[in-house]
């Protein structure tokens, strides 16, 4: 199975819509957190309007977690609520928050930007921050964004794969640690298209394409040949 590993659109349109028609060929979409931006002018509520028409109608199997910017404001009481928008969500072929689904004999956890606790026993996991203390949790400068929440359940249940994002530049985009391999595509605000990480689920072999953040420019990108062995990263220019 060819997973598609995107994360942090931040309500960049061009980027939904590459997702739904120029995206390299896979057979399940993860999508792990802050669909929606909240730094933008655009009212987060015509944002979810939006986002959540673009899950409805979308084809394909797709599994996406909340992230900080999805979370919603209750002004009444002064606080963040999860991210109840993402659950109102009535496409079939769409998994979201706190939701399981066994794929391709692969089960996937959706853990979203508010749960706790957090994790469970799953193949997969799907959250917005990685567990502090891993490489793509970690800024090149050395701070840790990842999530303190997530480093005990991550070794009491020892997912294969925990696909995440938040931390926009990490000292790496690919972490392992006693079985369990952590991706992290970051994020580049003037690309043309996300950065992304294809995943060969058969021997966990992953490739991350990413377009530098000085010379951005739209090119087509090829499929990386199921028997590639090992994992790379491709810098797009």
């Amino acid at each position: 199975m060819m997973i598609l590993h995107v994360t942090d659109f931040h309500f960049n349109l061009r980027w939904f819509d590459w997702l739904l028609h120029r995206a390299p060929s896979h057979d399940l979409v993860v999508m792990s957190g802050d669909l929606l931006d909240l730094t933008v002018a655009t009212p987060q509520r015509r944002q979810i309007a939006w986002v959540s028409a673009w899950l409805d109608a979308f084809p394909r199997p797709i599994v996406v977690c909340s992230g900080n910017h999805d979370l919603e404001w209750d002004s009444a009481n002064a606080r963040w609520t999860p991210a109840y928008w993402l659950r109102a969500i009535t496409n079939p072929l769409v998994w979201t928050d706190g939701q399981r689904v066994r794929f391709d004999g692969l089960s996937f956890i959706s853990v979203g930007a508010a749960t706790q606790p957090k994790g469970g026993a799953a193949d997969v996991w799907v959250a917005h921050a990685p567990p502090s203390g891993t490489l793509v949790a970690t800024r090149f400068n050395g701070d840790d964004a990842g999530d303190p929440d997530l480093v005990s359940p991550v070794r009491r249940y020892a997912p294969r794969l925990v696909l995440s994002g938040h931390v926009h530049r990490p000292s790496s985009w690919r972490a392992q640690t006693n079985g369990t391999l952590f991706l992290n595509p970051g994020y580049n605000p003037t690309a043309p298209f996300p950065n992304h990480i294809l995943i060969h689920t058969a021997h966990l072999t992953s490739r991350l394409i990413a377009t530098p953040r000085e010379t951005p420019r739209a090119v087509e990108i090829p499929l990386p040949s199921p028997a590639a062995v090992g994992s790379e990263a491709l810098a797009v220019a």
